[in-house]
């Protein structure tokens, strides 16, 4: 049988429940005054979003997979998204927070320490390297990384064919740097700028300090570290930059 039936209001008895059935029994259509239940006999296309407004969180269960959400509002996210669920950040979008040194391309610089020595430093040793006071440590923060020192200062040779070199030590570890003055002239002296820069490759996350040594070489005589001039005492500089692997 097959037909309209049309009303205009339906009181239901006290337990306020309204229900249609098929002809089966089956429960097609229920409604109380806690909402409406409808059961088998939605098409798979017949509730749109454009149909819904909002669901409580209550009333979902299972989880929701990607390919369901077009997008989320930053003001709707609570707590933290971790790094596995992030597959990639253009770097425009980030407009505040640390970026982890960690994700920093090869070659950036991770951090710079300066090192100062501010006094002129002498020696007469022979073939001996001393240090010179001038130093500064840096903790790298990966195995890694490289570290570029730059060292900047002056060098002063007294009489002839005196020979003044400088090196460049990692903790207690020659590392060869060579710098050197000379002055070959009877009786003459030379003051020159020490300057010179090295690429070590120290592989540890510990404290490590660099320190410049010197020595006087194949005569005797004199060799002074960051010497006065004219225009006073200098200030003689080491500079660490750890560089990203």
């Amino acid at each position: 049988m097959a037909g309209t039936l049309i009303v205009s209001n339906l009181t239901t008895d006290t337990d306020n429940t309204f229900i249609v059935r098929s002809n089966t029994g089956t429960t097609l259509f229920s409604a109380n005054t806690t909402g409406i239940d409808v059961a088998n006999s939605i098409g798979a296309t017949a509730i749109t979003n454009d149909k819904i407004l909002s669901v409580a969180n209550t009333k979902i269960s299972g989880n929701i997979i990607s390919s369901q959400i077009t997008s989320v509002a930053n003001t709707q996210l609570t707590g933290l998204i971790q790094a596995a669920q992030i597959g990639s950040a253009n770097a425009t979008l980030i407009t505040s927070g640390t970026l982890p040194t960690a994700r920093l391309p090869a070659g950036s610089v991770l951090q710079v320490v300066q090192g100062l020595l501010t006094t002129q430093v002498t020696t007469t040793t022979t073939n001996t390297f001393v240090t010179t006071g001038l130093l500064a440590s840096i903790t790298p923060t990966s195995s890694s990384s490289k570290i570029l020192a730059t060292v900047s200062g002056t060098g002063y040779t007294s009489a002839s064919a005196v020979q003044g070199i400088w090196t460049l030590y990692r903790n207690s570890t020659n590392l060869s740097t060579y710098g050197f003055t000379l002055a070959y002239a009877s009786g003459a002296n030379l003051q020159t700028g020490i300057t010179f820069s090295y690429l070590d490759s120290p592989a540890t996350t510990s404290s490590t300090t660099y320190t410049l040594y010197f020595s006087l070489s194949n005569s005797a005589g004199t060799v002074t570290f960051n010497s006065p001039s004219a225009w006073g005492q200098p200030t003689a500089t080491i500079i660490l930059q750890e560089i990203a692997a």
